[in-house]
């Protein structure tokens, strides 16, 4: 009865020892970046495209160099929001122009206009502010003929009932096959916020909370993970692999994009040697290979901007992702 009582013991352990080696490091296989990569990527460019007159080559060399790189989903700078939540119409004053070009060349890509702004420039409480943006969405996708809106307010958080709001008011009012994408920062369990607030502030964050309520009328989640301070390579992938693994596990039915640097600028907490095209891509192949991931819901890889990346990315690029 003893020695049956010890075993029992043991079991119970060793099933707690492995499931606990489960939730934290998970269990994977080693499959390459070509094996996830479903031809669903997305990338940033600049509002040169639609506030100055492209000839056709221009855009023909664009999209030539975005189907080489499978890429189908290009958020357009079309902003920003002003502080009353309108847009100067020099920023986009040959919109029509680029979309009928573009779509002349190939159908396969999606545009969306892209509108960003400061959280702290815009009183998204302000209903008449959201009146006007949403105005501008209208514009974008009705009028302009953007296949969707990509809004880049930064930084919102959990209780941004305004930010929420915009997204319910522009559902609402642009046409039900006009997609809404939203740009957040890093995901951060709300368990991990009651773990050390005791310690630590946060003044903004994105929990769990926040990124169910921007995906009740979301089609698209990018998840920017970027600008994060980290000095070391295995840190930064560890924690692009972990977002990886997080988001899609949170965002059913979503198209969740993991977003990563193509960037140089040294700045105040960004190191372009760790956070770069290479971690961010291994980061992201080790979550997705990782069994916790849920590889359904993940999209693509979001690359953060076209207008700097240079040869040697797009080759680390085109190695890691495309063709190992």
């Amino acid at each position: 009865m003893i020695r049956l009582w010890k075993v029992t013991s043991i079991g119970i352990f060793m099933t707690c020892l492995i499931l606990s080696w489960i939730f934290v490091f998970g269990i994977g296989s080693n499959q390459p970046g070509s094996y996830f990569n479903k031809g669903h990527n997305a990338i940033w460019i600049s509002h040169q495209w639609v506030g100055e007159e492209k000839e056709l080559y221009e855009v023909q060399e664009l999209i030539s160099n975005l189907e080489k790189n499978q890429i189908d989903t290009v958020f357009v700078h079309a902003g920003p929001l002003q502080e009353d939540g309108n847009i100067d119409e020099d920023r986009y004053a040959y919109a029509v122009d680029f979309l009928d070009k573009a779509k002349k060349v190939s159908d396969k890509i999606e545009y969306q206009a892209w509108l960003g702004q400061l959280r702290q420039k815009i009183d998204l409480d302000d209903p008449n502010i959201r009146h006007n943006a949403v105005n501008q969405a209208i514009i974008m996708t009705q009028i302009i003929g953007f296949d969707g809106i990509h809004y880049d307010v930064e930084p919102v958080w959990d209780g941004d009932e305004g930010f929420i709001s915009l997204l319910e008011e522009t559902r609402e009012a642009i046409p039900k096959d006009k997609k809404i994408s939203v740009a957040l920062a890093e995901f951060v369990p709300k368990s991990f916020i009651w773990l050390v607030e005791k310690i630590h502030t946060f003044e903004n964050y994105n929990t769990e909370i926040n990124y169910l309520n921007v995906a009740k009328y979301a089609d698209q989640i990018v998840v920017m993970v970027y600008d994060t301070g980290i000095n070391h390579n295995w840190v930064y992938r560890r924690l692009v692999k972990e977002q990886t693994i997080r988001t899609t596990n949170l965002l059913s039915d979503k198209e969740v994009f993991i977003a990563i640097p193509l960037y140089e600028d040294v700045k105040e907490g960004f190191n372009p040697e760790i956070e770069n095209v290479e971690n961010g891509l291994y980061g992201i192949i080790d979550g997705l290979n990782d069994i916790r991931s849920e590889v359904d819901n993940f999209a693509g890889v979001a690359l953060y901007p076209y207008w700097t990346t240079d040869r040697n990315e797009w080759k680390s690029y085109h190695d890691i992702w495309l063709d190992n």
